[in-house]
């Protein structure tokens, strides 16, 4: 039986967000913010973007990478969080990248729990459904 390939259909893409945005990867779920990062080479972002990368590890996979290319853009900022010490919320988020909730596009992927909880504490934070994009990367 031959084998069929198919996509990336481009579902899941920071192109259709807002000028403000939030990126939140949790774990394995860096793979597609890792993929856009290294794509911009050199071009601009359409806006501000907070991207927030949380891993149970002390030395999370990429972290380095993602500093690095995160620092090349100037309306990029990155910000690793060890979820063994502490977990990120949609307050701290919304806080730290001092973003309008009326106009912030948040783009999420990683365990389904995180990104369903993270859905619901952005909504009830004022951020229009429409407005949350996610991805899920576990089989749940």
């Amino acid at each position: 039986m031959p084998a069929v390939v198919g996509g990336p259909f481009g579902r899941f893409s920071h192109q259709k967000g807002t000028h403000r945005q939030v990126w939140i990867a949790g774990g394995i779920g860096v793979t597609p913010f890792l993929s856009w990062l290294r794509a911009l080479d050199g071009q601009s972002l359409r806006g501000p973007v907070d991207f927030f990368y949380t891993s149970h590890s002390a030395d999370p996979p990429y972290a380095e990478e993602i500093k690095a290319l995160a620092g090349g853009h100037n309306m990029m900022r990155a910000h690793v969080v060890n979820s063994r010490e502490r977990r990120l919320t949609a307050e701290e988020a919304l806080a730290t990248a001092g973003a309008d909730p009326d106009t912030l596009s948040v783009f999420l992927c990683g365990p389904a729990g995180m990104v369903s909880s993270f859905c619901k504490d952005f909504r009830r934070a004022g951020v229009a459904s429409r407005r949350i994009h996610r991805e899920y990367f576990d089989l749940r």
